[in-house]
């Protein structure tokens, strides 16, 4: 495939951000009659989404700060509940688990987790950290100084 010689507007990297912007272009130049979109120039050194666009971070929780994104991820899990096997969805839950100085930040992620009747459990306090980890997820748990686990039993 050759290059054009001369594009009015090149837009490097075919990921969803360079996408978007060449979409919002497009859409832009023909409101404002200045252009088709045709003279709008995608290129990437691999492929369409090949980068980070393309490839799913690994982790579905429902860990925000900002309410609306809680509740937009609660919605999200129960569609991908719905079809796990063909969404790829392993829904294996969520840790994070946190030193006192994110103690209170959490307490309000859980709280919010609570009202939209997303299933978690918060535990508090080093030593109920402690038993948590050792009797629920690893015998030979040994982290120092963990004040608080919010454990998300959806998600994965």
């Amino acid at each position: 495939m050759s290059l054009p010689t001369h594009m009015k507007y090149i837009i490097i990297g075919a990921g969803i951000h360079g996408l978007s912007t060449a979409y919002h272009l497009a859409k832009e130049l023909r409101t404002k009659r200045r252009g088709s979109g045709r003279d709008i120039l995608v290129i990437d050194k691999t492929a369409i989404g090949a980068g980070a666009s393309g490839i799913a971070c690994g982790v579905i929780r429902n860990n925000y700060y900002q309410p609306a994104m809680q509740e937009l991820i609660a919605h999200s899990v129960d569609v991908w509940e719905e079809d796990a096997e063909g969404y790829g969805y392993l829904p294996v839950g969520y840790m994070q688990i946190s030193p006192e100085c994110m103690h209170a930040d959490v307490a309000d992620i859980h709280g919010r987790q609570e009202d939209i009747g997303y299933d978690s459990k918060f535990i508090e306090g080093e030593k109920d950290c402690l038993k948590y980890m050792r009797e629920n997820v690893f015998e030979d748990w040994q982290a120092k100084n963990v004040t608080s686990i919010l454990h998300e039993k959806k998600g994965g």
